[in-house]
């Protein structure tokens, strides 16, 4: 069966990281949105049978192995349902890789999705969310893709329904990504950034913060520089690393307003710079 699945991006409006696990992984709580304008597509041509799977990808640095979060969310869903899955998906990657906006997760949250679909299997919300889980921290938001504020390790959600903000979004990520690993394990070491600002900062849902920013900035430099240049700047409201970065997004007054802090940023900081305009998916 032929199926056609969005897989779209996502920021962290706040990020509070509570402490470490027993586990490995951290507790934390974040106020997670979709964003319209930005996502993968996932193109699936699969029927049952034992014939092989084909997968292919438009970003060669992409592994396709048994690595990918494709490839393992395929395989829940072939021992949940106990088949054997065959014949072609294909990834048109558009979220950058390494950038916090959450593309493997979303494009993992998207194959369950769409197989549960395809197969008919009519799988609970909570079996799919149980299964993304295993998955990675931020599967299970992806499996609805709605505002949520996301706790534990990114597993328990509570649907929000608060104000956010209806204005467009800058996103500009420079040509590097950073690991999630590396961002958390880092956190919490000697050093300070008292040159940059890590304020807490008033936005249309409330606080605007990242835990994660102190260590990413310290090692990071040009990604603090992008922070201030835009605060600093009268287009824009609010301005946040996502996730563990490396992608900076801004609040901005007005579309001409995003538009102008796009083609500033890239005489700014160069042509290498990756920039898109994005808006909340309420």
């Amino acid at each position: 069966m032929k199926h056609t699945e969005n897989a779209p991006a996502k920021l962290n409006l706040w990020l509070n990281v509570i402490g470490k696990r027993s586990d490995g992984f951290h507790d934390i709580e974040s106020l997670i949105v979709p964003t319209s304008g930005l996502s993968d597509v996932l193109r699936f041509d699969v029927r049952e049978g034992g014939g092989g799977l084909n997968f292919s990808c438009n970003v060669s640095e992409l592994t396709v192995g048994e690595d990918n979060l494709i490839i393992k969310a395929l395989a829940l869903i072939e021992r949940e349902l106990e088949v054997k899955i065959e014949g072609y998906i294909e990834l048109e990657k558009n979220i950058p890789i390494g950038a916090g906006l959450g593309g493997g997760s979303s494009d993992a949250a998207a194959t369950l999705r769409s197989l549960n679909y395809i197969f008919k299997s009519s799988l609970s919300l909570e079996k799919l969310n149980n299964m993304a889980a295993s998955l990675g921290s931020d599967v299970p938001f992806f499996v609805n893709s709605k505002p949520t504020i996301c706790k534990g390790r990114g597993d328990e959600l509570i649907f929000y329904s608060g104000d956010l903000t209806a204005k467009p979004i800058v996103l500009i990520k420079p040509p590097f990504g950073v690991s999630s690993a590396w961002a958390y394990s880092n956190l919490g070491k000697d050093g300070n950034l008292n040159e940059w600002s890590n304020d807490v900062q008033i936005a249309d849902w409330g606080e605007a913060f990242n835990d994660l920013e102190m260590p990413v900035f310290k090692k990071f430099l040009v990604l603090p520089a992008i922070k201030t240049w835009l605060l600093e700047r009268n287009e824009t409201e609010v301005a946040l690393m996502s996730g563990s970065g490396s992608t900076i997004f801004a609040v901005c007054v007005d579309l001409p307003s995003a538009h102008k802090v796009v083609d500033k940023a890239r005489d700014v900081f160069g042509s290498s710079v990756w920039t898109k305009i994005v808006e909340i998916a309420a």
